[in-house]
Parts: structure tokens; sequence; C-alpha cells
């Protein structure tokens, strides 16, 4: 029998919300009485750079449209004390920037014309802050009309429901997918030209799979802060030099030529390192933060004198039991098991592999 699927018309409909539109200046009403709840418990922190927020006060300014914000109203207290608050279910990124740049927190940043195809009429007031703006844009920004979704009467469970459907394609992107969608300016643009060394081919550091999912720019990441801030503990720190270099990167052009002399001597070894366990990610980070630290390859980067005792450490490791292993072996494992990837464990690493090196070059 053929089953039929359709709605139950005997059942009421759920409720859908209707869009309104409300006035930036409501907005920063609200926040002035701290009735506007820009972070809820179920929120991220604010991760966006001076470039993304430039970004978003150049579409108000030119009258460009931007994604609606949804906000829960809630109303708490009994007959004429009754106040009402309104938690930002999403949206949170665009209001704190708008309400600092009314606050004159910020300028609109030169760099970010280089970085985002901001309008002619930014260009014109790079550098001013929004009491320094004409008062036609500080009325265009005043009076801007956002787009919202208002929800009344849904309780906690119901909103984070809400948040994560509304969030659910940004969850299941990895993290560097994320980076990839939010960044546009200097740091990223450093990062994504060096994943194009012929280095990374040769040593086969990574799968396919590892580059349709920008993995292989995410890990490339990773050691350039080795040059720019020196090793750091695994990736928590990463989204932080993204949004802190997107727009102003002074040391730029420094840390890409530092990044390359290291992949130069790096690349005299390069069948050594496909051939033997410094191919592992955790592996190589110790052995690039090694090469990055020692001066005297900046004259003569070849490493060739080393290839073979890091293919004896790398042999000992794979064939020696773990309670038979002495001396450098043994430590070194030590710094390989139960998170490798920590600070002093990365550290630890780091200085084995230097002082080797140095030992044979």
């Amino acid at each position: 029998m053929l089953r039929r699927y359709c709605i139950d018309v005997s059942k009421p409909m759920p409720e859908i919300p209707k869009p309104n539109t409300l006035a930036v200046s409501w907005f920063y009403g609200e926040h002035q009485k701290s009735t506007l709840v820009l972070r809820p418990k179920w929120q991220r922190n604010p991760i966006w750079s001076i470039g993304q927020q430039c970004f978003l006060i150049d579409s108000l300014i030119s009258g460009c449209p931007i994604p609606q914000i949804y906000l829960n109203i809630k109303t708490q207290g009994l007959s004429n004390n009754k106040k009402t608050y309104y938690e930002v279910v999403d949206g949170q990124q665009r209001l704190t920037a708008i309400v600092e740049f009314l606050n004159d927190e910020w300028p609109l940043i030169a760099t970010t014309a280089k970085s985002y195809p901001v309008s002619a009429l930014y260009r014109k007031h790079i550098g001013k802050k929004y009491s320094e703006l004409p008062e036609t844009l500080q009325n265009a920004i005043w009076d801007y009309p956002i787009a919202v979704q208002e929800l009344r009467g849904k309780s906690d469970k119901e909103i984070q429901a809400l948040f994560r459907r509304l969030n659910y394609v940004v969850e299941r992107l990895n993290a560097q997918e994320l980076r990839h969608s939010q960044y546009f300016g200097e740091f990223i643009d450093a990062v994504e030209s060096l994943t194009k060394d012929e280095f990374w081919d040769n040593a086969a550091l990574f799968t396919r799979r590892d580059a349709q999912r920008m993995k292989d720019v995410e890990f490339i990441s990773e050691l350039f802060v080795i040059i720019v801030d020196g090793i750091q503990e695994q990736q928590k720190h990463l989204d932080k030099f993204y949004a802190d270099y997107d727009v102003v990167f002074p040391k730029k052009a420094k840390s890409i030529a530092k990044f390359k002399r290291t992949l130069k001597a790096l690349g005299t070894i390069s069948d050594t390192i496909r051939d033997t366990r410094f191919r592992n990610k955790s592996d190589f980070y110790g052995l690039f933060a090694a090469v990055s630290e020692i001066k005297s390859l900046e004259k003569d980067p070849d490493l060739s004198s080393v290839a073979d005792a890091l293919t004896e450490l790398s042999n000992e490791l794979l064939n020696t039991p773990i309670q038979d292993l002495t001396g450098e072996a043994q430590e070194y494992h030590a710094t390989i098991v139960e998170g490798a990837n920590k600070l002093a464990k990365r550290a630890r690493r780091t200085e084995l592999l230097r002082e080797m090196i140095e030992s044979h070059i």
C-alpha cells in the first residue's frame, strides 16, 4: 500500500518567526541601558579581526545588506518593575563591531582596503572614527535598518537548539576551513603563498585528503607561527595570529623570508624526511623549529650531513622496544607520547633535534 506523507492538519502549526527591522540606533540604545545581551552563555567569544569589523562598517555606510540578527526577548520582574532583555542568539560579532565603532574605539583602517573589496566611500574616510565622519555618514550608520527575527517565549533549551541549527554549517567546517572563510588579509595571504612551495610535494607530508580539507594550510600556519612568535601550545592560539595580523602584519616579509630559508635547508634532506618518522607532523614540527633556530644555516642551508643521524634515530625508535631505548632516543620518545603537542614536549623535542643537528654540521 502506498503510504502518504503529509502535514497533520489536526495539530496546530508551529509559530514561524516573522522578520522585522530595527535601526542601529535602537541596538545602541538598548546596549547603553544594559538590556542588549551580546554574549549569552552559549555564544562564542568574539573572534573578528579589525579588518572584518571595518568591512562591516563599510557595508553600513555604502548601504549594502548584512545578515539578519536573531533576538530572544525575555521579560523579568513583576508589576511596574518588569524589565525586558534582548539576548543575541545570532549576530554577536556584527553588533559588537557596530557598538565599538559608535563608541569611537577604533577608526576605519587603511590596510582593510588592501584585503577587502571596500567601497570608494570607505576609502575617502580612512583613518576616521565615527565621531569624525561627516554627519551624512553618521546618520547612514545610525539609521541603518537591520533585519531582525524576534523570538519570544522560548526556553533556554530551545534557544540553544536554534543557535546550533543556525551555526550547523559552520560547525561542520573544520577549524582551518572556518578561518579561510573569515580572514582575507595579510597573515592568511602569507601562509597560503607558502603552501605552494615544492618542498611539500617532495617531502610528502600531506595526503590528498589533507589538501582537500585545508589541513596542509593549517599545519603550515602552525609552522609559520614558530617563525613569527616561537613554539606554541598545540593550535590554541592559531586564531589569534590570524586575527592579530589580518590587516597589519609588520613582520610579514621578514617572516616569509626566514620560513623559506628554513624550507630550503630542509629541502636538502627531503628524501630522509619522506622515508622516516619525520614526515609525521609532530616530529616534523620539532625538526622545523630546530632548523629555524640554527643561525649557521642562514649562510649554508645544507643538512645532508645530518641525514644519517636522523635516519638512525628514526629506525631506533621504530625497531627498539621502548624499555630498551637509551640516551637521545629514550629522551626523544618521552616527547612524543602522552601530549606530544604540548608546549613543554614540543620545546624539549626541538632542543634535542637542534643539538643533534648542530653536532653534525
